[in-house]
């Protein structure tokens, strides 16, 4: 049975990723922004989780208003890095869990949920903005990804998100494999 270990909510702010890739981690203005996530970084190197499933929003890099789901779920082994409008950041691709991306859409709808299933996502600075200041590269475990649909009305309510994170509880719980999974979230109220 796999387990979730922890979980960790930050921004993701497109302005942390340009800091980051201008080196500015000593720079006085960003460097509280970037000690600020040393022991998070830290705790996941101790941890060595096997996976970690991240809740964000996409940033027309996959949707766009003509059809922007409420929930997206990323179930293929590989996600493609977005280029957001200034190039291609240099970070590998990151690695999927299909099997587990498949029993997570599975239980989502056995729970009455109905998550768009994407075989191809590509990832923007919803996760990549702070993935790197968590993690170092070569990423050290697979991602799964859930846009949550937070720009466009009629938004899911609290109590649906609830309901959202007690469903990835049950899959993680009901996994046959023996995974240590961490949840992320990331996003802000800057909107």
């Amino acid at each position: 049975m796999a387990t979730i270990i922890g979980g960790i909510g930050c921004s993701h702010a497109p302005s942390i990723a340009h800091a980051y890739d201008a080196g500015k981690r000593d720079d006085p203005m960003w460097a509280p922004l970037f000690a600020g996530f040393e022991p998070a970084k830290e705790w996941l190197a101790q941890a060595a989780p096997d996976l970690m499933v991240v809740f964000y929003n996409d940033h027309m890099n996959r949707f766009f208003f003509d059809a922007y789901p409420t929930f997206a779920l990323g179930v293929g082994d590989t996600h493609p890095l977005a280029d957001e409008g200034w190039g291609r950041r240099d970070f590998p691709d990151l690695a999927g869990d299909s099997d587990f991306g498949w029993h997570f859409a599975r239980t989502l709808v056995a729970d009455e949920f109905d998550p768009t299933i994407c075989q191809e996502i590509t990832i923007d600075h919803g996760i990549l903005s702070v993935l790197p200041l968590l993690w170092d590269t070569p990423w050290p475990a697979p991602v799964i990804p859930i846009a949550v649909n937070v720009i466009q009305h009629p938004v899911p309510s609290a109590r649906r998100l609830w309901k959202l994170g007690r469903t990835l509880r049950r899959a993680v719980e009901s996994y046959e494999k023996d995974l240590r999974v961490v949840v992320a979230a990331t996003g802000g109220l800057s909107h």
